[in-house]
């Protein structure tokens, strides 16, 4: 009797104990690696591919494609449960692309996602492509896919403002496509296809979403205008060096805009570069010129994201201030005798040149310092920052409201009393142009405002967006801002001052119509001759609008260290050529 209960007593215990160890196994395979055979089971049945969207595509005004998306290939391998085949795969894979098997090994151990195919190589030439198609019955986990990436078609067009795309997640991280990236992203496509045992494809995909592109950006661009604008400053840049002795003149910018809507026609940023090795430092090395300086390779542009001193293109700003408020006449004479001292500050004209009594107009077309450094003393520094802000070049609003590409992607003027212990003559300075900084956009705006009579158009880049079929689905329309009452004989008086400047440049000679314009030569922190190692040339600077009765176009120049200002006015007269076509 005991021997048979000992009997059932020992194996009830062998039964629990099998029972424990059937109930830990199933345990360790549902939940301890439940994940990890679900995925060997889903491998052996499905495979997930992703089909990536292209980006939407950025226009000119005319439809020239400044940003495009073009299809590369990129080479994977899906999971594989199989190892002597995966192995046979990675050692096939590593001829083909000419690249240690190791590295392929260790980009498989590092890809996580089980489900979805191991990238092994990019930018894949299609001849490649087409001998791994030829042999990918020998490598059944190869996966060959089409991959959208960014092209610039135009190079160096524009090269600052578009901005860049992140390779990696494919997201802008600069300029228009950063800004503009939630429009300009599409929606990708995803499709599981059924495979064999063999790891080989059986039949359509089992499921399957088709990728979106993204929307396009129309822009204001016109591309002539842009490239005419960026080779004559090239040129002329060149030739400053060359035949003026200019060593320093390497750098600077050119805006083109619509006065009457604010539309940006031309942004030009130089030196520039080709948008599609925007980081690559050998096309840098092999495209610049060896005797370039670094200061002047940045990729800062130079329209938006730098300020810089004006000089005399400032004067319409104190100009108006002293009209406006009475603080002078259009009539009234300030004798410009060469050299004075004003609040303490010694003031020249440019030479030291003898104008005699001038008026406002006389005052422009000569550009005396003396002239308005009165009419600033006058009206005090106060008075003159308030006119600044109504021309929309304070520190508060940069770029005159622009805001196509992010503000954290722009530069504000530099507002000289910000930190500083301010002295009488400071606001003599400031009244030609010298002390604050603009940017070249800031510039643009104002002179526009000029032309149109004081109204303040927010500057913009960005017309239109439409989807990947062409249909419109926003567009924007000129906005303005502000707008100033200034008297009509007052801005009448500054527009004749700047028309009879303009009219002193051979460049802008024997046009059908008259233009207005401003020279500005302007001083900075490596003016002083006295540190001949350090000095470099006057930042030279011009603005205008064409034709003067009419206006169509403000333009500015501006060449950094490039000495005189009248040096602009011959990009002035390219692009005044162009836009009129007065071309030969």
């Amino acid at each position: 009797m005991n021997s048979t209960l000992w009997r059932i007593t020992l194996l009830r215990i062998v039964a629990l104990v099998i029972g424990v160890v059937l109930i830990y196994n199933l345990f360790q395979i549902q939940v301890i690696d439940g994940e990890k055979w679900a995925n060997v089971a889903d491998n052996n049945r499905f495979r997930h591919l992703i089909e990536l969207a292209p980006r939407g595509r950025i226009y000119s005004a005319d439809g020239l494609e400044l940003a495009a998306s073009i299809p590369t290939y990129v080479v994977a391998l899906a999971d594989e449960q199989n190892k002597d085949r995966q192995e046979q795969t990675i050692t096939k894979l590593a001829e083909f692309l000419q690249i240690e098997p190791e590295e392929i090994r260790a980009k498989l151990k590092k890809h996580r996602r089980k489900f979805e195919p191991a990238v092994i190589a990019t930018n894949v030439d299609f001849d490649t492509v087409l001998q791994l198609e030829e042999y990918q019955h020998l490598m059944p986990s190869l996966v060959i896919q089409v991959v959208p990436q960014r092209y610039y078609p135009e190079g160096d067009l524009l090269a600052n403002p578009l901005g860049r795309v992140n390779e990696i997640d494919r997201l802008g991280v600069e300029g228009l496509e950063r800004k503009w990236d939630d429009y300009l992203q599409g929606t990708d496509g995803f499709s599981v296809i059924q495979v064999n045992v063999d790891n080989r494809p059986v039949g359509d995909a089992v499921s399957s979403t088709r990728a979106v592109p993204g929307d396009n950006l129309h822009l204001t661009i016109d591309p002539k205008l842009q490239r005419v604008a960026q080779e004559s400053l090239r040129r002329v840049l060149e030739k400053l060096r060359t035949e003026h002795k200019s060593k320093d003149a390497w750098a600077g910018a050119v805006i083109v805009m619509d006065p009457n809507t604010g539309k940006i026609l031309a942004l030009v940023s130089e030196p520039t570069f080709d948008n599609n090795y925007r980081y690559d430092k050998a096309w840098w090395a092999e495209n610049m010129p060896a005797e370039m300086p670094d200061w002047a390779k940045k990729l800062t542009d130079r329209t938006y994201q730098y300020r810089r001193t004006v000089g005399s293109t400032f004067k319409m700003v104190v100009g108006m201030a002293g009209l406006e408020t009475g603080a002078i006449t259009a009539s009234e004479k300030v004798y410009a005798g060469g050299r004075t001292r004003i609040n303490n500050q010694p003031v020249n004209d440019y030479g030291f040149a003898v104008h005699g009594n001038v008026d406002m107009r006389r005052a422009l077309a000569v550009s005396s310092n003396i002239y308005f450094g009165t009419v600033g003393s006058r009206l005090g520094a106060e008075k003159i920052y308030e006119y600044i802000e109504k021309f929309g070049m304070s520190r508060e609003q940069k770029n005159a409201g622009f805001d196509d590409i992010a503000l954290d992607e722009q530069s504000s003027s530099l507002d000289y009393r910000v930190g500083r212990t301010w002295v009488g003559g400071h606001t003599v300075q400031i009244s030609y142009g010298q002390l604050n900084e603009f940017t070249a956009l800031q510039m643009a705006n104002y002179v526009a405002m000029l032309a149109n009579g004081g109204i303040h158009y927010k500057p913009y880049l960005v017309e239109r967006i439409s989807d990947y079929t062409g249909e419109t689905i926003q567009l924007f329309d000129p906005v303005i801002l502000d707008q100033q009452n200034f008297k009509p004989e007052n801005l009448k008086v500054i527009r004749e001052g700047m028309q009879q400047s303009a009219s002193r440049s051979q460049y802008l000679k024997n046009l059908p119509f008259a233009v207005a314009g401003k020279t500005g030569s302007a001083e900075h922190d490596r003016s002083s001759r006295k540190n001949p190692e350090r000095w470099r040339d006057t930042h030279s600077w011009w603005v205008g609008y064409a034709p003067y009765d009419n206006p169509e176009i403000a333009i500015v120049v501006f060449m950094e260290y490039a000495g005189a200002g009248s040096r602009g006015t011959e990009v002035a007269r390219d692009i005044i050529d162009y836009y009129f076509g007065l071309e030969k």
